[in-house]
């Protein structure tokens, strides 16, 4: 799915061979759970999930069902930046610094744990971290003000950068980092033998936003791409019919405001089996908000907001999209 934004973004990149600037719409990065390699001892026997447009807060239970104690790496990675992409456009809903532009907090059993944060600049399946901060860059160029310092960046590192193929510039024109930026945190932990420990993680997901109009619904291929991503059904659409209805004035059609969440939740797998008891609760923010996602089990009206699914034995198929259609203030 791609809006009329993102398409135009698309041309012009197409065109010019540059990342394109698109003012009116910000890309939706995924993130999600923690995860592990490949476990056949510790099983998942909970995890309570709340999702909305801007909080993600996770509390998992976890079991060693074996007779000694386990010490292993768990992790949280958060989502690839390409510095090239992203030059010009912005990232949806980020904090403005790095590398934890999420806001990730955790606790263990209650206790709260200051992770290991880990940042890495990739290109063509390399680690270049070392070359990029030579050149006195930091990793991420897209948050935190890096494209700006990336085009005061001097002779000799212009140079540099160059020669290794990281960067494209032009004598007359801005400079653009072609690497991407990978991030995780991580930490160390035990999984005592036959006991229980508890997990809990918050962040601030990477929302895009963007405008969704008449042509969503108009266009064949539009909608067929939010039906795939966001299983738009009959009553979702009707609704939005009816709100393009109530904003409908003599100067056109009107417009919501669109916000996507991702949630990467297939990385559940990697535990010992299914996750024992899941309980899912999705808040569209405000009462007026329409909500559209695609989901494996019975999604429930829980309050003016909410919505919440319960599930036992959970193997996630695809990760979480959701889509909320927000009503503009009024002027």
């Amino acid at each position: 799915m791609k809006t009329l934004a993102t398409m135009a973004a698309c041309a012009a990149l197409l065109a010019f061979g540059r990342p394109a600037l698109a003012d009116d719409s910000s890309a939706m990065l995924g993130a999600g759970g923690i995860v592990l390699v490949k476990n056949e001892d510790v099983r998942m026997a909970s995890e309570d999930l709340y999702l909305s447009p801007s909080a993600v807060r996770v509390h998992y239970t976890f079991v060693n069902d074996s007779r000694k104690d386990i010490d292993t790496i768990v992790a949280f990675p958060l989502p690839d930046i390409d510095n090239y992409e992203y030059a010009e456009s912005a990232i949806g809903t980020t904090l403005d610094t790095t590398p934890n532009f999420v806001g990730f907090r955790l606790s263990v059993d209650g206790r709260a744990i200051a992770p290991t944060g880990e940042e890495r600049a990739v290109y063509n399946g390399k680690d270049v971290s070392a070359l990029v901060r030579a050149a006195g860059l930091p990793l991420n160029i897209v948050i935190g003000g890096g494209y700006d310092k990336l085009q005061k960046i001097s002779a000799g590192a212009r140079a540099s950068l160059l020669k290794a193929g990281l960067i494209e510039a032009d004598p007359q024109g801005p400079v653009y980092a072609k690497w991407t930026t990978r991030t995780k945190f991580w930490w160390r932990m035990r999984f005592p033998a036959g006991k229980t420990v508890s997990v809990d993680h918050s962040y601030q997901p990477v929302t895009g936003q963007t405008f969704f109009t008449t042509y969503a619904l108009t266009d064949a291929k539009e909608r067929a791409g939010y039906v795939k991503d966001y299983c738009l059904d009959a009553p979702t659409l009707a609704s939005i019919r009816a709100g393009f209805a109530a904003l409908r004035t003599p100067e056109g059609d009107g417009y919501f405001n669109q916000y996507t969440t991702d949630f990467v939740i297939v990385t559940a797998n990697n535990w010992k089996s299914p996750i024992g008891r899941f309980h899912l609760t999705i808040d569209k923010a405000k009462p007026g908000n329409i909500l559209s996602m695609c989901w494996a089990g019975d999604l429930r009206k829980s309050g003016p907001t909410t919505f919440e699914s319960a599930l036992t034995n959970f193997a996630p198929r695809r990760d979480i999209q959701f889509l909320v259609l927000e009503r503009p203030a009024k002027r």
